[in-house]
């Protein structure tokens, strides 16, 4: 056994690497970038954590939420790695602890916020440290093509300025043939192998069910014989989370909301309950499910329509991560449009981000609207061809609107695609 398999079995407890693992952490330990697209439970984070144990050094993980960094970090030392996180809810004390740890090349892999990341402060701090690696996850909020662009991920580039000759590997699960292009040019990509996965997750099965005069009955006869299931209902406001999860528990089921106008620790706790099986049913704004480590969700149940595919892919994803069947329901009426459209007219601040949002809509109304194959047209979108009918989704199956039948669908050749440039 190599290196490499040593590593992937001793600290991640796995005989054999997913598709494109191996290929993407040879190219990395050869000092080439990488652009890796990998479906949710593709294991992106094995792509940096295994190089990081392979010599000394510090890996440089750019990860978005806070929260998300707190479970990569706790499961990375529970396996004995040392690992940890710069970012603002650290106390000066853990700051002081972590700079020192730095100094003295105790950390192999260090989190920090895309913010933290390119602070005057911080890139003096890396140009004294033996960084041998830069991951930039969740890699599409850097492009302003992608679903959840976000500002701050624009100057990330800075790091490759600041770092020469230091290896960059940009990873995320969903970004169209743009948006990857977009990613690569952002980051300064120097000649990256670029990876992409199937987006076709086979054991999830995909209806749409239009919305009728009462949508809170659809949703429970969808809930029916799964009270032991665990499974998220993804409404758009916090208000409907609210009033969601209260109906659901005076009907019987035990559900908890969860948004941002929590309390942190409200959410830390709700969310550990759902992680430990305590509480089967979330009730969540979109802020619930990056970074949420539960691999049994058997149902995704979209009670509003998102505004973009990528984020119904996202978020439909989070189902049957442990290969298991999962069911993704989505709930749509043509008001949910119209919505969605008001809000990008009145909220985004420039015509380029307004034409890119409501072509967006347009393409996750006609995945709603569409009479043929789903899983199709959503892989299409992603740019990868499949051939109808898949035997999963409301169209090609039509038991699969329930959810209720089990059987898995018939497994295909997927269109995966490996360059090794841009």
């Amino acid at each position: 056994m190599d290196r490499l398999h040593l590593i992937l079995q001793r600290y991640f407890g796995h005989t054999a690497f997913n598709p494109y693992q191996r290929e993407i952490i040879s190219d990395l330990l050869a000092g080439r970038d990488v652009l890796a697209v990998l479906a949710t439970g593709g294991g992106k984070s094995l792509c940096y954590q295994v190089p990081a144990l392979i010599g000394g050094g510090i890996t440089l993980v750019i990860s978005p939420l806070i929260a998300l960094m707190k479970d990569q970090v706790d499961d990375l030392q529970a396996r004995g790695i040392s690992a940890e996180a710069l970012n603002s809810s650290g106390s000066y004390a853990t700051t002081r602890r972590i700079l020192s740890e730095l100094e003295e090349s105790l950390i192999q892999i260090l989190y920090v916020s895309p913010e933290k990341a390119v602070s005057d402060d911080f890139l003096a701090l890396i140009a004294s440290l033996p960084v041998t690696l830069i991951a930039v996850d969740e890699a599409h909020c850097i492009s302003m093509w992608g679903h959840q662009f976000r500002p701050e991920y624009r100057s990330l580039a800075v790091l490759k300025e600041r770092l020469p000759g230091v290896p960059m590997v940009a990873l995320t699960a969903t970004a169209t043939p743009d948006v990857r292009d977009d990613i690569a040019r952002q980051l300064d990509l120097l000649d990256p192998a670029v990876y992409v996965g199937s987006f076709n997750r086979e054991n999830l099965r995909y209806a749409v069910i239009p919305k009728g005069e009462d949508p809170y009955q659809q949703l429970r006869a969808c809930l029916q014989g799964r009270k032991t299931d665990a499974g998220i209902v993804y409404t758009a406001t916090r208000d409907g989370a609210e009033t969601l999860s209260a109906r659901l528990r005076t009907d019987g089921i035990p559900a908890l909301p969860y948004h941002a106008g929590m309390t942190a620790a409200a959410r830390a706790g709700t969310q550990d309950r759902f992680v430990r099986g305590e509480i089967p049913v979330i009730c969540a704004t979109s802020a619930f499910g990056m970074g949420i480590d539960k691999p049994d969700v058997r149902f995704v149940i979209h009670y509003d329509m998102p505004d973009t595919l990528e984020a119904y892919y996202q978020e439909s994803g989070r189902a049957g991560r442990d290969g298991a069947t999962g069911d993704c329901i989505l709930f749509y009426r043509d008001d949910d449009a119209k919505r969605l459209r008001s809000f990008i007219d009145r909220d985004l601040p420039s015509e380029f981000r307004r034409e890119v949002a409501r072509s967006k809509l347009q393409s996750m109304v006609e995945y709603c609207t569409a009479t043929g194959c789903r899983r199709e047209r959503l892989l299409a979108y992603f740019g990868e061809e499949f051939r109808a009918p898949c035997g999963g989704c409301d169209a090609c199956a039509p038991s699969a609107r329930t959810g209720k039948a089990r059987a898995r669908p018939e497994r295909r050749k997927h269109g995966a695609v490996r360059s090794a440039s841009r």
